[in-house]
Formats: C-alpha cells, structure tokens, sequence
C-alpha cells in the first residue's frame, strides 16, 4: 500500500518526466485532473505535487486560469544558476574532505556525462550531471544550505535540458566538469569555491542571453 507522500513524490517525477521528454513547454497547462486520471489516483496527491512545483519555481499559479510550467524571463533564469553557484560554491567548501574520497567516482561520472551528450542523450546527461553535482555537495554539514543547493538543482537542470546544445560541445562538457576535479585535487578552497561558481555563472548568462534572443 502506497503513503499519501508516496503518490505525491510519484506526481512529482512523472511531471519532470514529462517535462524532461518535452511533452511540456513553458507556457503549457498542468491540469490536475488530467493527471490524476492518467496516474489513476485521487486529486489529492496531485494537488499536492503542483504545490511543490509552484514552490520549487517549476510551475505558476495563475489565479482564475490554472497551473503552468513556467517561462523564465532572462533575469529570473540568470538569477537561479548565479543562487545555485553560490550555494554549491560553498557548500561543495565545506565537503571538500569527504569529495576527495569521491575523485574517482567523479571522474567515471563525467566520463559517463561525456558519452551521454555525443549521443544527444539528454535526460542520461541530465541524470549524470544532476549525480554528479549532488554528489560534490552531499558532504556538506550545514543541512538547509544542503536542502536548498538541492532544490534548486531541479530547475537549473530542466533549464540546462533545453539549451545545452547550443552553448557546449561534449568535449567542453567533459573539460568543464574535469576542471571542477583539477582544482578540487589541489584542495586550494578559495580556487575551488571560485570554480564553482564560475560554472553555473556562465552557464546562466549564455541560457539567460538565449532566452533574450528568443
């Protein structure tokens, strides 16, 4: 028998499913009882699922009109990588003890992420990159700044789905996440810290000047 919280976090991932399959665009409706139907379970699970993803900066709420997968305006999606790379920066800090025990883990981790993009396989290079980047963080001791680096992984990950073709080659791929392991051996935290936020700041500006050009 299923908890309530159970089908609720299945709503969650078969949204981001969707999302991820590009069965949604920005803009479309997430109606409630169509999923409740298709998942055949009750609206309340469901409900509480959008009301994550609204949380989450996933999905909006639009009084009168219903839940939509939300459009993120250039500043908005800028502002969301330049948040997750100060979190992780530090965060990913503050583990660096148990992230040397985890170097070759890593290293197979970004070779796995460089297979998946020379196949244009999105959602395993998705998968990769969101395993390896939570991996960095997991030895963090402060466990809110840990909840919130997480939760902003998602929307940063669904945002970099839909662009990275066109602002990385694989082979950048691979070097940009083999730099991250460079610094992270030289255990230099101040350079490490720096690296990490270099990461998701260029990523958001080339996805944020994207989404200006339209």
């Amino acid at each position: 028998m299923f908890s309530r919280r159970t089908y609720k976090d299945k709503v969650k991932n078969y949204i981001i499913d969707l999302i991820l399959a590009q069965k949604i665009s920005p803009g479309d409706q997430v109606k409630e009882k169509e999923i409740a139907e298709i998942l055949k379970i009750s609206r309340a699970p469901v409900r509480e699922a959008l009301r994550e993803l609204i949380a989450e900066k996933i999905l909006e709420y639009k009084p009168y009109k219903g839940t939509f997968l939300k459009k993120n305006s250039p500043k908005e999606a800028l502002d969301i990588y330049i948040t997750r790379g100060l979190l992780e920066g530090y965060a990913v800090v503050d583990a660096l003890e148990h992230n040397l025990k985890k170097i070759r883990k890593l290293s197979n981790i970004v070779t796995k992420m460089y297979k998946a993009a020379l196949k244009k396989d999105h959602k395993k290079l998705i998968e990769w990159g969101n395993q390896f980047h939570n991996l960095l963080i997991d030895g963090c001791s402060n466990k809110l700044l840990l909840y919130e680096t997480k939760r902003l992984g998602l929307i940063c990950h669904i945002l970099f789905f839909n662009y990275w073709p066109r602002i990385y080659s694989p082979e950048q791929i691979k070097t940009r996440h083999n730099n991250i392991l460079h610094i992270l051996k030289k255990r230099d935290k101040i350079q490490l810290e720096h690296i990490i936020r270099e990461h998701y700041f260029e990523t958001g500006g080339k996805i944020s000047n994207l989404i200006k050009a339209g």
